[in-house]
């Protein structure tokens, strides 16, 4: 309507005729994409090399419109190019020069899409996509086509084999060959290595990228998994490659069999050798270092194999030799053969420990039970015991003042022997063990009776002279 118009007005106000075309054109194109008709394709598309690529293009019409046709057309050096045309009425047509590479996907009022196969480095340019109405004319999107080149991904193994110890070399390469735009590389891994990235641009624009990984080899990461993971447009996910590490080693020596109780007579005994190594060893030999290698004794699947049962001289030194490619290693073990059995003895031990502990319980339970008893038979001790017990200590002589005088024996009496005084103290001692209970009645009282001093009576022995109390018990 808004077109109609403007060209009635233009028609009949002729101003400038160059201006005014150009007004029209101008108009047409506003009033298709805003009122009439609209044509939608992506503003670039990016197609792989060697595969297909879709060229959208939907179609919006008002309903008082009517599409007439809808073609797409490309841009050459020489001027546009017709690639494809659907009419309603009378189908499709394409050109013989891409009829077995382009294709409608899905033609229709509302939908120009177009499918072109094996992408190559020719197609790359501008299309544009047109529909005609009626009474509108043309309507028309133009979408930039850029082949981009899915790089070629492989990993090889350094030039140099990775020996453990050596030093830094280059373990493995990961390469991205003739990619359009250039890969992106990197290395996942936990090693402590490096990278190293060198780029080489190739023909129709493309680039190959390596990217080395170099570390220094330890036979720890011998089987270590590293990844290489490409990045590039043309792949729909990031493109992983696992590469093993593969380093060589000399032999890691471990020798099984002997455990320590091996005594004379014992049977089915054996040295067993087992070695870890890369590449895999291929020397294996047993010798002894203390002597000949007994009589009885075999090698069988590099293990040293007892044939017999043991005997006393078995016992030594004996060395298991492993070697590869890269070196030899060697691995000693003592071995001695005992008399008895070290778990035999040990149970022995055990047994006469447990039999001399629970006679010993036996004993001091015993013991004990005889102290019990008979210390609940026994009549508690009296006050008199008690007294009886005492050291001649416990009572002290009378003082000095309260003792009788000592009579001299020349002047006043002839001298008494030592018999006779012997005697005469016997004869006290009988005199008072009759009285003994009555006494000890009157010890248990607790008045106590001082003694008098006509109690105490002097013995001499020649210069010595002694007193004594007939009524103090000695024990």
């Amino acid at each position: 309507m808004v077109l109609t118009m403007t060209a009635h007005y233009l028609r009949n106000n002729p101003i400038h005729p160059g201006l005014n075309v150009r007004v029209l054109l101008v108009l047409s194109f506003v009033s298709g994409l805003v009122y009439g008709s609209q044509v939608v394709v992506p503003p670039k598309v990016n197609a792989v090399l060697g595969k297909n690529v879709t060229l959208s293009c939907r179609v919006q019409v008002d309903t008082n419109l009517s599409l007439t046709q809808s073609s797409w057309e490309r841009k050459l050096p020489s001027g546009w190019v017709t690639l494809a045309v659907y009419n309603p009425m009378f189908g499709i047509s394409i050109p013989p020069e891409y009829e077995r590479r382009l294709s409608f996907r899905s033609p229709s009022m509302h939908d120009a899409t177009i499918v072109l196969e094996d992408v190559g480095f020719a197609d790359i340019g501008i299309y544009t996509c047109k529909v005609a109405t009626f009474p509108l004319g043309n309507t028309q999107a133009s979408t930039t086509v850029s082949v981009i080149v899915e790089p070629k991904v492989y990993v090889s193994a350094g030039s140099s084999a990775l020996i453990d110890g050596g030093n830094e070399t280059t373990v493995a390469t990961c390469i991205a060959e003739r990619a359009r735009p250039p890969a992106n590389i990197s290395w996942e891994t936990n090693l402590y290595g490096t990278s190293d990235a060198h780029m080489q641009d190739d023909a129709n624009g493309t680039t190959t990228t390596q990217v080395h990984y170099s570390w220094k080899p330890s036979r720890h990461a011998q089987g270590h998994t590293i990844t290489c993971v490409v990045k590039h447009s043309a792949l729909q996910s990031d493109f992983r490659i696992p590469y093993i590490i593969n380093v060589q080693f000399a032999p890691d020596i471990l020798v099984l069999g002997y455990d320590g109780d091996w005594y004379v007579g014992r049977e089915n005994v054996q040295l067993k050798c087992r070695a870890k190594a890369n590449p895999p060893a291929q020397h294996f030999r047993w010798i002894r270092l203390d002597g000949e290698m007994p009589d009885g004794v075999k090698v069988v699947n590099n293990s040293l194999v007892f044939m017999r049962p043991l005997q006393k001289n078995d016992s030594g030194v004996y060395r298991c030799e492993v070697a590869n490619d890269i070196g030899l290693h060697i691995r000693d073990i003592r071995i001695h053969v005992q008399d008895v059995s070290q778990k035999q003895m040990t149970s022995s031990m055990a047994i006469a420990g447990a039999v001399m502990g629970a006679v010993l319980a036996l004993f001091l339970i015993t013991v004990f039970t005889v102290v019990l008893i008979t210390a609940r038979k026994a009549p508690s001790p009296t006050y008199t015991d008690k007294m009886i017990d005492l050291p001649p200590t416990h009572k002290p002589p009378p003082p000095y003042t309260e003792r009788p005088p000592a009579i001299p024996l020349a002047s006043q009496a002839p001298q008494a022997s030592f018999s006779q005084a012997r005697r005469m103290e016997r004869h006290y001692e009988l005199a008072e063990w009759a009285p003994a209970r009555m006494a000890r009645r009157d010890l248990q009282s607790p008045t106590h009776h001082s003694l008098s001093y006509q109690e105490w009576i002097c013995h001499q022995n020649g210069a010595d002279q002694v007193y004594i109390n007939h009524r103090e018990h000695y024990v």
